[in-house]
């Protein structure tokens, strides 16, 4: 488990499942976030707290006739932000490269629309 201020995170194996010769154990991530805060003073004692926690599927472990084989379970969730975000910084990028390129008023132009 790594402990890093309120984030939290652990490895997890499930309960192995069989089927014939087949044993299936499924591994996960727990990723927890908290903070919690007692207090005692001479007239009581009080206490609060909230915690947020996320649970990634990671990969199933097969084993069966003495093999063992590890399938991962792809984040499509990650792997779609990721493509979300690589389009919006080109998309920004070539805007901004259109305004400079193309937008840009040097002191040789003059603006007549004023006039």
């Amino acid at each position: 488990m790594l402990r890093k201020g309120p984030l939290h995170l652990q490895a997890l194996e499930g309960a192995p499942i069989t089927i014939g010769d087949r044993t299936l154990i499924p591994q996960a991530q727990l990723v927890t976030w908290c903070r919690r805060r007692g207090t005692v003073t001479a007239r009581g004692f009080g206490g609060s707290g909230w915690a947020c926690g996320l649970l990634i599927p990671k990969a199933v472990i097969e084993r069966r006739s003495g093999q063992e084989r590890r399938i991962p379970i792809p984040d499509r969730t990650a792997q779609a932000l990721m493509a979300m975000a690589v389009v919006g910084l080109a998309i920004a990028t070539a805007s901004a490269l259109v305004q400079v390129l193309f937008c840009h008023r040097g002191p040789e132009r003059e603006d007549t629309r004023w006039n």
